[in-house]
């Protein structure tokens, strides 16, 4: 099994074997998908985050409901406070997941339906993995419609016909088209994706055994007739589609999304279960199947609902012109309705577990909400107005509270309206200058054009309303150094910009805990490139404060997760700020506003202290040796002794693979099997990196061992 060996240039907790592995292995739109989002994670987490994509986009055999919902949730834990709004499960369904890019447009998508059909849209590429389902008890199979070709060679002269009939440039997809039929009628697969071919049409007659049908972006105005035998049919993205032909009787899934000219749906299947019908412009929708299990109709124009059915489990009706909601039923778990200008809501479920209401117009929230139970988190996003945050504060801080988990944020309106342009904003931090002399803001001019300028525009525009500007008299110094070093950097400017795009997603602290975190990535980047090579000292004090950083996230994450009301950006900028001093966080500033939200207690910050402290002096110097500014610094400046160690990595992992092979997947009868060979294949990396850094030891406690030892006295 080939293996590669990467540069060893990522921070601590990163395996570079594992990570390399994966690079060189996945396919190129998962690798695609990784550059666009890895940002979102800090440096520490992105093997994690990657793996996770990896098992994603190739589920093992097996895979559960539960097991994808889970590795969304873990992408989310691992992302950046304010990037986790990016990796959405279940928002759209209960079987559906995504991951947004910056301009909140899907890049990935995972849909998981009952009927054992795991379907990944990423960047393009498309896959359907299908498990094996046993007939539902009594259920008889559709015939083909009367008309359908029996025979191949009737298909094959029904498309030959509509492949001569391409308009011009259309004639090499249609042709693709045609042999990705083939194949299916060839094979038997019940799946048949279409792909993004960019086709007008498509041909009336389809493989009639399908009974799934994916369908996504392409320049179709109309389909055929849909299959009797149909059990799931998926239209995506197809802008140019505006109506939708007579659904099959036996349709139990329809995913109906992002269809920009689709303003009706026909008569729904009596015995469809999911409808998806997110993001087109519907003014209404037909009447409901009473078995219906999810409704997901977010992103329309709908000004009411109909009657909803009582086995409705999931409700996702966000961003309409709703002024009302039916009656609720009771078997309802998850309730999303935000940015509809409701002015109240009818009676809760008992049962509710899930309820996302911002950007309304309710009167009454504090009421409405408290009385759940504490199986229910309620997401009320922000801003709230004083007397409702006060009154939410002292019913949740009260002793006894047991009603639910309330998530919100402090964001409020910023003073600029429109984005401007970079040169512009990055000007207003910069010290003026004599007359005739350039300008230094004029240089970034030509940045403007790069990925995400304007997000970082917008960023610097929201710094001036941060508490920092206002209060601290150096601030405006410090940020036109960066600026400087930004100007400098290529690289370093490319990350930078790119984490700009959530920054202002909230509050000025979200744009503060932002700031701190493009500093963190300024300080490993420069450890990477080599700044401290001749500065090891230096060297150890970054990797210190990134522990230390490290070690205040996880804490927060822990104290988020026991308040009833929470704003998470509030709970993690409050432990890097007040713990600034005290940790020697040199990234961090002085200022935050809105602290006194955050629930963090001083007794929360003094056991913070010592908690982080105790870390440090119990595990740092283990960190360290798997940090990998550290790795890039040795390889520069001992580069024989690390290429030794790699070569050796490499044939470790080889013999190690080699002799598990032998000794438990061929007894087992398991060579070939994909999972047996990635399990031993994990197994093998973590023995080949034990090895790799138990040989690295010695050349770190030579090179930094006073470093390590004389400890930085934290105050």
């Amino acid at each position: 099994m080939p293996f590669h060996v990467g540069s060893g240039c990522l921070p601590a907790t990163i395996s570079n074997l594992r990570i390399n592995r994966i690079a060189q292995s996945a396919s190129p739109p998962e690798m695609s998908l990784w550059e666009k989002i890895k940002e979102f994670f800090c440096s520490t987490h992105q093997t994690e985050a990657l793996e996770c994509i990896w098992m994603i986009c190739h589920p093992p055999a097996g895979t559960t409901r539960e097991a994808v919902v889970s590795r969304f949730e873990q992408l989310r834990t691992l992302a950046y406070v304010g990037c986790e709004e990016s990796i959405q499960s279940g928002r759209h369904g209960e079987g559906q997941f995504c991951i947004l890019d910056a301009d909140s447009q899907e890049i990935l998508s995972v849909t998981l339906d009952d009927y054992g059909n795991y379907t990944v849209i990423c960047l393009g590429y498309h896959e359907t993995h299908r498990f094996t389902l046993e007939t539902e008890q009594g259920e008889e199979c559709a015939g083909p419609a009367e008309g359908t070709p029996q025979v191949p060679a009737e298909y094959d002269t029904a498309w030959a016909e509509w492949e001569m009939a391409a308009p011009a440039g259309e004639s090499l997809d249609r042709a693709e088209m045609v042999q990705e039929m083939r194949a299916c009628l060839n094979s038997g697969n019940a799946v048949l994706n279409v792909g993004e071919s960019g086709l007008t049409t498509l041909p009336d007659c389809l493989p009639a055994h399908i009974t799934t049908l994916i369908i996504p972006r392409n320049n179709l105005t109309r389909l055929p007739a849909l299959l009797p035998g149909l059990r799931e049919l998926m239209v995506v993205n197809n802008n140019r589609l505006t109506s939708l032909p007579a659904l099959p009787p036996g349709l139990r899934d329809l995913t109906v999304v992002n269809n920009h000219l689709l303003t009706s749906l026909p008569e729904l299947p009596s015995g469809l279960q999911t409808l998806s019908a997110y993001g087109n412009q519907l003014t209404s929708l037909p009447e409901l199947p009473s078995g219906l299990k999810k409704l997901s109709v977010s992103d329309n124009q709908l000004a009411s609902l109909p009657e909803l059915p009582s086995e409705l489990s999931k409700l996702y009706a966000d961003n309409n012109q709703l002024t009302g909601l039916p009656e609720l039923p009771s078997e309802l778990k998850e309730l999303a309705v935000s940015g509809n200008p409701l002015p109240s809501l009818p009676a809760l479920p008992s049962g509710l577990h899930s309820l996302w209401i911002h950007h309304n117009q309710l009167t009454r929230q504090p009421e409405i909400i408290t009385g759940l139970s504490s199986e229910v988190t309620v997401y009320l996003g922000g801003p709230l107005p004083e007397r409702i945050l006060q009154a939410l504060q002292d019913i949740t801080s009260a002793p006894g509270y047991s009603g639910p988990r309330i998530h919100f944020n402090m964001a409020g309106p910023s003073v600029h309206w429109g984005t401007r342009a970079l040169h512009l904003a990055v000007a207003d931090w910069l010290a003026p200058v004599r007359e005739g002399e350039p300008a230094p803001a004029d240089r970034w001019h030509v940045f403007g054009q790069e990925d995400n300028a304007d997000a970082f525009s917008l960023f610097l525009d929201r710094l001036s309303e941060t508490e920092n500007f206002k209060k601290d008299a150096g601030f405006k110094a410090q940020i036109s150094s960066w600026l400087a070093h930004l100007a400098e950097d290529d690289a370093l400017r490319a990350k930078t910009f790119a984490m700009a795009t959530e920054a202002t997603s909230s509050c000025e602290d979200r744009a503060t805990l932002a700031l701190h975190q493009m500093q963190n990535v300024q300080l490993v980047h420069n450890a990477e490139k080599g700044e401290y090579d001749n500065n090891l000292a230096a060297l150890v004090a970054t990797g210190r404060e990134m522990f230390r950083l490290g070690k205040l996230e996880q804490i927060a994450r822990e104290k988020a997760g026991t308040l009833a009301l929470v704003d998470d950006v509030e709970v993690y900028l409050a432990y890097q700020n007040k713990l600034r001093k005290p940790l020697g966080l040199t990234s961090v500033t002085a200022e935050m506003r809105f602290f006194g939200v955050s629930g963090v207690t001083v007794t929360d910050l003094q056991a913070a202290e010592l908690q982080v402290k105790a870390a440090e002096k119990s595990e740092f110097r283990e960190w360290i040796l798997q940090w990998g500014p550290l790795h890039s610094v040795l390889e520069r400046k001992a580069p024989e002794r690390v290429n030794a160690l790699r070569e050796k990595q490499i044939s470790d992992y080889e013999e190690t693979y080699r002799m598990l092979s032998d000794t438990e997947l061929k007894p087992s009868g398991l060579v070939g099997n994909t999972d047996a060979e990635r399990t031993i294949g994990a197994r093998a990396m973590e023995s080949a990196k034990k090895a790799f850094l138990d040989g690295l030891r010695p050349l770190v406690d030579d090179m930094l061992g006073n470093y390590l030892e004389a400890r930085r006295r934290l105050n």
